[in-house]
């Protein structure tokens, strides 16, 4: 399909409005609470970084949205209508929705190609592991192959593939079962720069067709293909819109290092001068291309 074809459906998509509903979730572990009467949508057809300080409640969030966790209260919709905190994690891949985690989980001893076709299979029918593959399948697994860039390694073994690879291949073995909605943690981590900017540009196409919540701690990352960003902070939203607008708000400076933008943006440029911890990366990376709004 042209990349016309491929923004006239994303066009369509969005006009759905919201493929995931969090209302009034709270949920909490040995007496702490981690999510705090959350809200928070995602759109059909839209691309999501979720951002935060350590502890702010992310991976709990992907948690409940798959059913690995349930929530005390409140609630999660799903295409508008299923009531995903009623649903096992099994029953949330026929539904669509596909999660992966930070380290990726394919099997080395398998193909390229065999990865694939393997969760393909999975997704349709687990007997069908048994049977021949189908021309469906199959057409599937060549168009994931061209999509994330291994088309010329699908014979080749997963355990040869470099990390950022075998990145690329979980997520294509997500795509093959066919989601409504993708679930990315972490998918740069541990990425040279070019993989990184070329998960970047996959992503970007595959949000075209698919809606897609990345958590991401990569600022730099996030600030180059983001167009809208939530921020996460003691289990509630703290901000929420362009990587611009939440690099402006006070309450994320100071949820990220409890100091006021300027006492930041020093401390940033100056490390440790005055005596006090220097900003993490990541912290450093959200702060430091804020400018002041005029």
């Amino acid at each position: 399909m042209t990349q016309n074809g491929h923004q006239e459906v994303s066009t369509n998509l969005k006009d759905r409005g919201n493929i995931l509903s969090v209302e009034n979730v709270t949920i909490g572990f040995d007496g702490f609470t981690v999510l705090d009467n959350l809200d928070f949508s995602i759109g059909y057809g839209e691309m999501r970084f979720l951002i935060g300080p350590n502890g702010a409640g992310k991976t709990t969030l992907l948690d409940v949205i798959t059913g690995k966790s349930k929530p005390d209260q409140g609630s999660v919709t799903f295409n508008n209508h299923v009531d995903l905190s009623r649903r096992s994690e099994h029953a949330l891949v026929k539904l669509g929705i596909g999660r992966k985690f930070q380290t990726p989980a394919v099997f080395n001893s398998l193909s390229v190609y065999q990865n694939l076709e393997a969760s393909g299979r999975f997704r349709d029918n687990v007997l069908s592991l048994f049977r021949p593959m189908g021309n469906v399948l199959a057409q599937r697994v060549t168009d994931t192959l061209e999509l994330i860039g291994l088309i010329g390694r699908s014979s080749q073994h997963a355990g040869v593939l470099s990390h950022g690879e075998r990145q690329w291949l979980e997520i294509g073995m997500l795509l093959v079962q066919e989601p409504k909605l993708l679930l990315l943690d972490e998918p740069v981590a541990g990425m040279t720069r070019r993989e990184r900017d070329r998960t970047g540009e996959l992503l970007q196409e595959i949000a075209k067709e698919r809606s897609v919540l990345v958590v991401e701690h990569d600022m730099e990352f996030v600030r180059q293909f983001a167009r809208t960003v939530t921020v996460l902070h003691q289990g509630k939203v703290l901000s929420e819109g362009t990587m611009e607008e939440v690099q402006q708000d006070e309450q994320v400076i100071r949820a990220y290092l409890g100091r006021s933008r300027e006492a930041t943006r020093l401390e940033a440029q100056s490390g440790n001068a005055n005596g006090v911890p220097a900003a993490s990366p990541a912290v450093s990376g959200l702060i430091s291309a804020a400018q002041p709004v005029r």
